[in-house]
C-alpha cells in the first residue's frame, strides 16, 4: 500500500511527496484512497517537482469533484503538475520559504511525422488544460499565465498569494531535508539555492539550507532576473 496517503478520525490527510506518475504516486492507488474518504475536510500536503501530465489531471479531476473542503498546504515545493494538483484546493497554504512554479508541459517521441504531429497536438492541448485550470483558481487572464508558462516561473509564496495562486502565507517551515534532494534538472530556470547540497554560501559564510531565509534568498534571486 503506499505510504503517501493516511487518515485519521477527524479528517482525511494526504501526502503527495513524489513524484506525479513516473514511479511515484498513481492515479489508480490514488482513485482506490480517495473513494474511501467520508470526512468533511481533506488536508492535503505537497511537496512535489510534478511529472506525468495525465496523472497529474487524473488527481486533480479526482480532488476537484470530491465533496470535501480541500485545505492544500505547499511544503518546500509544488513545481509543474504539482502545481496543477494545488490548484484543487478550497484553500490553498504556503509556508513564507515554499515555492510553486509553472511551466508549459513538454516531452519526447520517436516515431514518423505523424506521430510527430500527433504528439505536438497533444502537448498543445495539455498545455490549453494546464492554463486552464490556473485562470480557474487565479481569475489571471489567460495570456498572462501563458506568459508565465511559456518564462517557467518560479514563485515565492508571498508572489504566488498576490497572483492568487495561494491564499495564505505561514511562517517558514525546514524545507532542506525533503527539498534539498529533489532532480530539479530538468527545469531551465531553477533558482539556484534550490540545487545546493548540502551546503550554500550566502554573503561570504557557507552555512546548511536548513539555516537560510529562503524566502530573502528567493527575493535576492528574483530582483535579479531569471537569466540563468
Amino acid at each position: 500500500m503506499s505510504k503517501w496517503f493516511a487518515i485519521n478520525a477527524s479528517a482525511a490527510r494526504i501526502s503527495l511527496h513524489s513524484d506525479i506518475g513516473m514511479g511515484g504516486t498513481n492515479a489508480a492507488d490514488f482513485s482506490k484512497q480517495i473513494d474511501s474518504i467520508k470526512s468533511s475536510t481533506i488536508h492535503i500536503s505537497i511537496n512535489s517537482n510534478g511529472g506525468d501530465v495525465p496523472t497529474g489531471f487524473a488527481i486533480y479531476n479526482m480532488l476537484a469533484r470530491h465533496k470535501a473542503r480541500k485545505i492544500v498546504t505547499i511544503e518546500g515545493l509544488a513545481a509543474s503538475m504539482a502545481s496543477v494538483i494545488a490548484m484543487a484546493g478550497d484553500e490553498i497554504i504556503m509556508p513564507e520559504n515554499s515555492m510553486m512554479m509553472i511551466h508549459n508541459p513538454w516531452g519526447s517521441v520517436a516515431g514518423g511525422p505523424d506521430q510527430i504531429a500527433s504528439f505536438g497536438e497533444a502537448l498543445k492541448t495539455m498545455q490549453a488544460n494546464i492554463v486552464a485550470a490556473y485562470r480557474k483558481r487565479t481569475k489571471l487572464s489567460e495570456d498572462k499565465i501563458q506568459k508565465m508558462m511559456d518564462a517557467e516561473t518560479w514563485l515565492s509564496a508571498g508572489e504566488a498569494k498576490k497572483l492568487g495562486f495561494a491564499d495564505k502565507v505561514e511562517g517558514a517551515l525546514d524545507m532542506a531535508a525533503s527539498t534539498r534532494d529533489m532532480d530539479l534538472r530538468r527545469f531551465a530556470r531553477v533558482p539556484t539555492f534550490q540545487n545546493a547540497k548540502p551546503r550554500v554560501v550566502v554573503d561570504n559564510t557557507p552555512r546548511t539550507l536548513a539555516d537560510l531565509d529562503t524566502a530573502a534568498i528567493y527575493e535576492k534571486w528574483n530582483s535579479a532576473g531569471r537569466s540563468q
